[in-house]
C-alpha cells in the first residue's frame, strides 16, 4: 500500500469506518430497547427520583459508545495479536488484562467523535440535496416513510468516517516525522 495516494483512504480505514458505523447502529438499537425496559421499571418510582434516573440514563447512553468502542478495540487487538501476529501495527502496544489501554480509550473517544461528525455532516449533505421537512424528523427515519434515506445516510457516514480515520492517520504520521 506504499503507492496508495494519501487523499484516498486505504482499505484499513474503510474497514474501520464500516465496523464503527455498524457497531454504533447495533448499539443504538440495544440502547433503545434497554431504554424502554428501564423506563418501564423506573416509572414506578416517585417523580423526582424518576427524573434523576432518566437524566443519568441519557448521559450514560450518550457516552456508552466511547466505552463500547474502547473495549471492542482492546479485545479485537488481543484476539488479532494472539491468532494473527503478523497483522499487528508496529506503533501500537498491546495491553494485557481485561481493561483497555490508553490507546483503546483514545480509539473509543475518536470513534465517538467520528460518529457524531459523520452523522452531522451526512444530514447536512442530505439537507442540501434533499430539502424535505421530514429529513430532520427522526420519527420518519424509523418509520421508513422516506425511502432509502437511511441507506444513503449510512453510506455517506461510512465515506466521511473513512476520511476522518485517514486524517487521523496522516496527522499521526506527521507528528511522528516531526518528532524525529
Amino acid at each position: 500500500m506504499q503507492n496508495w495516494p494519501s487523499w484516498i483512504p486505504t482499505p484499513r480505514f474503510w474497514v474501520n469506518a464500516i465496523a464503527l458505523i455498524l457497531l454504533i447502529i447495533g448499539l443504538q438499537y440495544a440502547i433503545a430497547y434497554l431504554g424502554m425496559i428501564i423506563f418501564m421499571l423506573i416509572h414506578l418510582l416517585p417523580r423526582v427520583i424518576f427524573l434523576k434516573l432518566i437524566y443519568l440514563f441519557s448521559l450514560v447512553a450518550q457516552l456508552s459508545p466511547i466505552i463500547v468502542v474502547a473495549f471492542v478495540h482492546h479485545w479485537l487487538h488481543r484476539f488479532l495479536d494472539n491468532f494473527f501476529p503478523e497483522s499487528r501495527v508496529p506503533e501500537t502496544e498491546s495491553a494485557p488484562g481485561v481493561f483497555p489501554s490508553l490507546l483503546s480509550w483514545w480509539e473509543g473517544l475518536y470513534g465517538w467523535s467520528v460518529n457524531i461528525f459523520s452523522t452531522v455532516i451526512a444530514f447536512g449533505i442530505l439537507g442540501l440535496f434533499l430539502p424535505s421537512p421530514d429529513l430532520f424528523n427522526l420519527l420518519t427515519l424509523f418509520k421508513n416513510e422516506v425511502p432509502h434515506l437511511q441507506t444513503i445516510s449510512i453510506f455517506i457516514q461510512v465515506v466521511i468516517a473513512a476520511y476522518l480515520y485517514q486524517f487521523e492517520y496522516l496527522v499521526h504520521q506527521h507528528l511522528i516525522a516531526a518528532r524525529q
